[in-house]
């Protein structure tokens, strides 16, 4: 499996223990201190009443730090976008959906929480169950590849997504979200 072929890629170990701890950390602050370091919280429609942020300084920190390795696994020169969190609550559903123009790149990490698989549609439109460890990464084309979650049995399950755009690409006007 390749990501220029497949257009998804699981990649074990993506981010540290660390790393994984570092951002738990400053999720559960901004949950339940309500910390703002320059992010803000959204309501999002796929998850209404779980806690959702974007961007903020350590999330922005985070996402150039990680490029380097996205790069080296897309085989791609990459802009950054924007990121975003979310901790998810028992009876969650992300419904099936492809991203917007800024997620040309996308990659969804599992901070851990109770298990809960990602299903993305291959290329030939095929079903396909990608159950991710704490610290694995999901790297897929957002706009191109649809993507969802069923029904969320579990109590709590925390995720990051960074997102990035080619450089020379149709979408290279993303670079830094300047959309809100």
């Amino acid at each position: 499996m390749t990501f220029s072929k497949d257009g998804f890629l699981i990649v074990r170990n993506l981010i540290t223990s660390e790393e994984i701890e570092r951002l738990n950390i400053h999720l559960s602050d901004r949950v339940e201190k309500g910390v703002d370091d320059g992010g803000y919280t959204v309501t999002c429609p796929q998850a209404v009443g779980s806690p959702s942020f974007y961007g903020g300084d350590l999330m922005k920190s985070f996402q150039v730090d990680l490029l380097p390795r996205i790069e080296d696994n897309s085989k791609l020169d990459l802009y950054k976008t924007y990121s975003f969190a979310r901790t998810y609550k028992k009876d969650d559903i992300l419904a099936m959906h492809r991203d917007r123009p800024a997620c040309e790149v996308s990659v969804t990490i599992d901070l851990g929480g109770d298990k809960w698989p990602i299903w993305i549609l291959d290329r030939y439109e095929n079903p396909v169950k990608v159950d991710l460890n704490p610290g694995d990464g999901l790297l897929y084309r957002g706009c191109e590849l649809s993507h969802w979650r069923s029904k969320f049995k579990g109590d709590k399950h925390s995720q990051v997504f960074v997102h990035y755009v080619e450089k020379g690409g149709p979408n290279a006007w993303a670079k830094d979200d300047i959309v809100k």
